[in-house]
């Protein structure tokens, strides 16, 4: 049997994570560990099967060898030909996407046999077949949204959202972690941006909240970005502010209107020195949905985030596709959010969070009591926290069987309706992803991006991948 060797660019940023990942996949399947060689210091020997991986830009021999051009932020191109693979993308993203991907549409259909009784072939110990792949992302920015207290590892967890190819994650926390800046630099390394979550008047205790109370917070939360989140090197902001509530009133305030005022002269402190910052609104349906008037005001640079928009997939609960607002109902109300503040050339800068996975126990909820170290913690807790999941993510699991076309029609539109250029992440926080890389999470992951699939088919698929955990 050939000897399969990965050659490289050079051996930095994204590109170490995806030898690694080359690593994992071929080790697993053919149960030897790959050589790795540098490009500068290829030389074509016999009986060695290579794998070159990279860009035109970090690899000189892709350079040579491609014949593609692209055209999307993170695409790639999985080409195997005369028994050698090349998995070139358009960028770091796009080169790390083909590794998973070669996995996934590649080595994974090619060793089953399809055939009873010898279901699987070792398919490195045979010719490899010629295949020609490419893809890339119907939605721009794709993730999960997670208070960071409940990640124990965060390692873990970003390499479950790089097999996903989710490049989003947002973090929200009472206090900055301590190792924020060492996370942030994990995340970079795996084409994850991270958008750090604070306050901006969100709080348990609402009834504080007044126009004096909002005038004299203004100068101290921007303050807070520059004092303590500037200097972290991540990819933004995202707050909320006092929308969670079910009434469009408070304290003699209409929600909406303060809010947007309140949100503008904030955003337009911080934007001031930093222009080019993203900033996300974590905006909830519930107090606002019949005075979007207002919110259309909201600065067309800050990016709106909308939760709570109705049933599933916005329901907390995976089964209520019925409630307090109907499938057809939600869908409609979407339609109304996706262009609210487009005009002319301008296109809203439209995001939301989708529910219906695992969530925070609110019953036994507390505060923070000050900086932490995030996303460490021992196996043997990880192991307990996994078994006090498995009923939670059994329930969820049954639900997304049921009504996994129901949040992949509202997916679509979404996708349809702003050229793909949002962002979506889900509510996937308490739920141990970090150890288990559940099949719900991995199918709304491909469904983010691949928008036009067959929904059969993409269910097929990602249940077979080695990775994905049924619970």
């Amino acid at each position: 049997m050939k000897k399969t060797a990965i050659v490289y660019g050079k051996y930095t940023g994204v590109t170490v994570k995806a030898v690694e990942l080359l690593t994992e996949i071929l080790l697993d399947s053919t149960g030897e560990y790959p050589a790795c060689i540098s490009a500068s210091e290829f030389e074509r020997k016999e009986n060695i099967r290579y794998i070159f991986v990279g860009t035109k830009e970090n690899n000189d021999l892709i350079g040579q060898k491609s014949e593609f051009t692209f055209s999307h932020a993170e695409e790639y191109v999985i080409h195997v030909f005369e028994d050698e693979v090349m998995i070139e993308g358009a960028d770091d993203g796009g080169m790390l996407y083909g590794c998973v991907d070669f996995y996934c549409k590649y080595v994974m259909p090619q060793e089953n046999t399809h055939e009873a009784g010898a279901y699987f072939r070792n398919l490195f110990a045979e010719v490899l077949p010629d295949f020609t792949y490419r893809s890339y992302p119907d939605v721009k920015d794709r993730g999960i949204w997670t208070w960071g207290h409940v990640i124990f590892n965060y390692k873990n967890f970003i390499d479950n959202m790089v097999k996903c190819k989710m490049n989003t994650l947002i973090v929200w926390d009472d206090f900055v972690p301590v190792n924020a800046a060492e996370m942030v630099r994990y995340a970079h390394l795996c084409n994850v941006k991270v958008i750090w979550g604070y306050s901006w008047l969100w709080d348990t205790a609402f009834e504080e909240i007044t126009r004096e109370y909002i005038e004299s917070s203004i100068e101290k939360i921007a303050d807070v970005y520059e004092e303590k989140y500037a200097c972290l090197g991540g990819d933004g902001i995202y707050f909320q502010s006092f929308t969670e509530l079910r009434t469009d009133t408070l304290n003699g305030m209409l929600i909406a209107e303060a809010v947007t005022d309140f949100v503008n002269r904030v955003s337009g402190i911080i934007l001031e020195k930093h222009p080019d910052l993203e900033i996300q609104f974590g905006l909830h349906a519930t107090s606002v949905r019949e005075k979007l008037e207002y919110i259309s005001k909201v600065d067309p640079r800050v990016r709106i985030i909308w939760e709570d928009c109705g049933a599933f997939p916005f329901s907390y609960v995976p089964e209520y596709v019925e409630g307090y607002d109907d499938f057809e109902g939600t869908c409609s109300f979407v339609e109304k959010l996706t262009n609210l503040r487009t005009g002319g050339s301008v296109r809203d800068r439209f995001g939301v969070v989708l529910k219906g996975f695992t969530c925070l126990d609110w019953r036994c909820f507390e505060h923070q009591q000050g900086r932490f170290v995030l996303g460490v913690s021992s196996e043997q807790m990880q192991k307990k926290n996994v078994r006090r999941k498995e009923r939670i993510w059994k329930y969820v699991q049954a639900h997304w069987f049921s009504n996994a076309d129901k949040a992949f029609e509202v997916i679509r539109f979404m996708q349809k309706d702003t050229g793909g250029d949002l962002c979506i992440t889900a509510l996937v926080e308490d739920g141990m992803f970090e150890n288990k890389l559940y099949f719900p999470v991995a199918l709304y992951a491909q469904m983010l991006w691949d928008c036009s699939a067959d929904l059969k088919g993409m269910t097929t698929e990602v249940a077979q991948r080695s990775w994905v955990t049924f619970a």
